[in-house]
């Protein structure tokens, strides 16, 4: 508990300190996984992770007459979404907590540039499993890291990439991500890189069904 009290400790500085923070990487990832965002109205979305509320903005956008939850470890960041989104409903967890919601009771998760921050991923992975219908999907994005992109930026950039005040926990090859969602049940329906170009892309998604 000690650590998921510092954790939710950290993201609650790294809210308040980041008080006009936009997507740095809303130009390449938006185009790249928006067509992957369902248009069926009335379905249960979660944004899990959803800071203030930045991609859940335009994933409504997108499809307005669904309902929509979110989740995340910061309470100043659910605050400020709360007041963006008064629909909406929010929830605060600690990092590896039970999700607060029923079983099978999700159509579509939203896990974008996430996965990155958490400790406890396989419990994350398999409660978000629990709580996605039969037949439901999680849209999952996350830095890329391969052999070739590592090799360059252990060469030329470790410092400023591997900084360790760095939010990002985790790092993410195809294979690790593909197997963290398939070893709790999840089977990929599609996988993409984007920014930039493979083998350096900045980040990858991968769309998986329960």
């Amino acid at each position: 508990m000690l650590l998921s009290t510092n954790m939710s400790k950290y993201y609650e500085n790294y809210w308040q300190a980041l008080k006009n923070r936009g997507l740095d990487d809303f130009h390449y990832k938006w185009p790249a996984i928006k067509g992957l965002i369902p248009k069926t109205s009335k379905l249960k979305i979660l944004d899990f992770g959803c800071g203030t509320g930045d991609i859940l903005q335009q994933v409504i956008g997108i499809n307005p007459n669904s309902q929509y939850l979110g989740i995340d470890v910061s309470s100043i960041a659910l605050k400020k979404a709360k007041d963006r989104f008064p629909k909406a409903k929010f929830y605060h967890i600690e990092d590896g907590d039970k999700i607060p919601l029923k079983t099978s009771s999700i159509d579509f998760i939203l896990m974008l540039d996430v996965i990155e921050h958490i400790y406890n991923t396989k419990s994350t992975i398999k409660e978000l499993y629990r709580i996605l219908k039969p037949g439901g999907k999680i849209l999952l994005s996350t830095p890329y890291h391969g052999f070739l992109k590592n090799l360059i930026l252990i060469s030329f950039f470790f410092e400023q990439y591997f900084d360790p005040e760095s939010a990002h926990i985790r790092q993410y090859s195809k294979k690790s991500l593909v197997s963290q969602l398939e070893s709790t049940g999840f089977s990929v329906v599609r996988f993409d890189y984007f920014g930039r170009f493979f083998p350096v892309s900045r980040a990858m998604y991968v769309l998986a069904k329960k």
